[in-house]
């Protein structure tokens, strides 16, 4: 896994207004923004303040392995934990090509990526799948409804 580090803003178009995610609707946007669809494997870890600013430094994880191994869980706790500061709250966007529906993988990476924030006392806003297609929010089905009898 090889993590880079890059700019939410275009250095050639000058001083921006501050980009917001206050929900998860506008969360969904941002990413679908930075992120656009699914090429390639890579986690994509977005910096937000409390109230939902994007802050400028997004971290890429490159390269990661198809279904997270237990270095790959190490390096991604190591990661949070060079970034973890006060006031501060992550969203990660699992990339990879490939259908919309999220794999028992992609299930994987989003309960690894879980117990690392909760290693590091990050608090996890939302972890999104981009896809071939488009970018969407991981939200586990709801249990099924039984009848009552």
């Amino acid at each position: 896994m090889d993590d880079t580090a890059s700019s939410a803003s275009d250095p050639g178009r000058g001083p921006s207004r501050p980009i917001r995610a206050r929900d998860a609707d506008d969360l969904l946007e941002v990413a679908r923004g930075l992120v656009q669809h699914g090429l390639v494997r890579r986690l994509w870890i977005l910096l937000l303040t409390p109230g939902g600013t994007l802050l400028p430094q997004l971290q890429q994880v490159d390269g990661i392995p198809v279904s997270p191994d237990a270095y790959a869980v190490l390096a991604l706790r190591g990661l949070l934990g060079r970034i973890a500061e006060p006031e501060r709250e992550i969203a990660v966007v699992l990339e990879r090509p490939g259908a919309a529906r999220p794999t028992p993988d992609d299930w994987a990476w989003h309960d690894a990526v879980a117990r690392a924030a909760r290693g590091q006392a990050l608090p996890l806003r939302s972890v999104l799948l981009a896809h071939s297609a488009d970018v969407d929010l991981m939200e586990p089905d709801p249990p099924p409804r039984t009848l009552a009898a």
